[in-house]
């Protein structure tokens, strides 16, 4: 027979099942109070985790009552609020993290139940998984073209600590909008913390490796792209997305108003990747020129192509020789190509948007500017991410401390006896 607690107390009784049940009202994260369960294999066992739930309720902490999964509301969270939100690309990246790694992982746990223990063990076990064992990806090849995990092999194909990463990013933005929506009380994602793990080196061209490339580049039919991702860091999507009408030769100037992606087996041509990428920004010389010789190559394209010409008014500056639209892969081994006959180092064509912001950097722009070039939303990923100090522009700046030193000509001389440093 149950046991009864105080009035408002809340009740515990057994079910028929065995397990013992505790039932009281609280407080839900949309202000209301409602019956919430608790249950376990011993009338204490009931007892204790009804005590807690009705502490945290009577010290003001919402409760959450939502009984959907979170794979559920992953797969609402995806199609009406994400795919609203963000640009195809990204919902893809979004969708593709759902399907391969969260719904599997932590798709059966109640949203309403999901800990920071459980998302951080996940996690753990996310990155000591090979993901070609876990997503069956050998196994999906043709018998005859199965190299490693299906047949006993495993590849230790690991994701990457950015992988990992992400998947919490995506966590605790769709955590909040739960809480936004008052289906959760606290996003349970923001407690969780990971190792600061590994970070890629980025290394961009040197100013002699980057003439090397744009001399290289001359005569290329894809010499002007490449003037534009060094001199003003444009994206690769940027480029491919460039209209000969954001082009306006005469007073030097580009307009940034779309770029192209390839998303789900289909290319796209989609907004910015933010407001602020939408900018203006003032052409050099070198890039008119390249720009100049473009314009009478695609001249020349559409004349020898004819009927064959397939451009049609999609007005690109870049294109196939009969008007397409270039792959962003094909633009990839394009610049790969470029980087050997140059002799120069392999890069990313992203790459050459870091060598920019460095050399502009180097060369003395000021944040704000090098900030507006690139179209960032916040100079801290500009400074952060996209502007690199060379060792020789640091040996550099030691020599004109040095000299300063050495010499007492330094601006802080009066800070000494005859400007001499004075040990403290």
């Amino acid at each position: 027979m149950g046991k009864k607690n105080a009035n408002g107390a809340g009740s515990i009784y057994q079910r028929k099942d065995g397990r013992w049940e505790g039932i009281a009202y609280v407080l839900t994260a949309d202000g209301t109070h409602k019956r919430r369960s608790v249950y376990g294999k011993t009338w204490d066992e009931a007892h204790d985790k009804l005590t807690k739930l009705k502490a945290e309720s009577q010290s003001g902490l919402p409760i959450s009552t939502s009984k959907m999964s979170l794979g559920e509301f992953l797969t609402d969270w995806l199609a009406n609020v994400a795919r609203l939100k963000v640009r195809p690309a990204t919902y893809a990246a979004y969708e593709s993290l759902v399907r391969n790694y969260l719904a599997p992982g932590l798709g059966k746990n109640k949203l309403a139940r999901l800990t920071a223990r459980d998302i951080r063990a996940f996690l753990t076990a996310t990155a000591r998984t090979c993901q070609c064992c876990a997503q069956g990806k050998d196994k999906a090849r043709p018998e005859k073209k199965r190299r490693c995990c299906a047949l006993g092999e495993c590849c230790e194909s690991y994701p990457s600590d950015r992988t990992v990463r992400f998947l919490l990013v995506l966590l605790r933005a769709a955590l909040e909008h739960a809480v936004r929506e008052d289906e959760l009380p606290r996003n349970v994602a923001k407690n969780v913390e990971l190792s600061m793990g590994t970070k890629r080196e980025i290394e961009p061209l040197t100013v002699k490796e980057g003439r090397q490339l744009l001399a290289a580049a001359r005569g290329d039919r894809l010499w002007a792209a490449y003037e534009l991702a060094v001199r003003i860091g444009l994206r690769r999507g940027e480029v491919l997305g460039l209209r000969w009408k954001d082009v306006d030769l005469a007073d030097g100037s580009v307009t940034i108003r779309q770029t192209i992606q390839r998303v789900g087996g289909e290319l796209l041509i989609a907004a910015p990747k933010t407001q602020r990428s939408a900018r203006r920004i003032a052409l050099p010389a070198e890039c008119v020129t390249a720009l100049r010789a473009r314009r009478a190559q695609q001249r020349g394209d559409r004349l020898a192509a004819g009927e064959r010409w397939k451009g049609g008014g999609n007005d690109l500056v870049f294109t196939t020789k009969h008007g397409t639209p270039i792959e962003p892969r094909n633009l990839n081994r394009a610049f790969t190509l470029l980087c050997d006959k140059a002799g120069v180092r392999r890069v990313r064509f992203h790459d050459l948007r870091h060598t920019c912001a460095s050399l502009l950097h180097e060369k003395g722009a000021d944040a704000r500017m090098i900030m507006e070039v690139l179209g960032h939303s916040s100079i801290r990923v500009t400074m952060d991410i996209y502007t690199f100090v060379r060792l020789d522009s640091q040996r550099s700046a030691f020599d004109r401390v040095g000299d300063a030193l050495r010499d007492g000509n330094g601006p802080d001389d009066d800070d000494g006896p005859s400007g001499a440093l004075v040990a403290v």
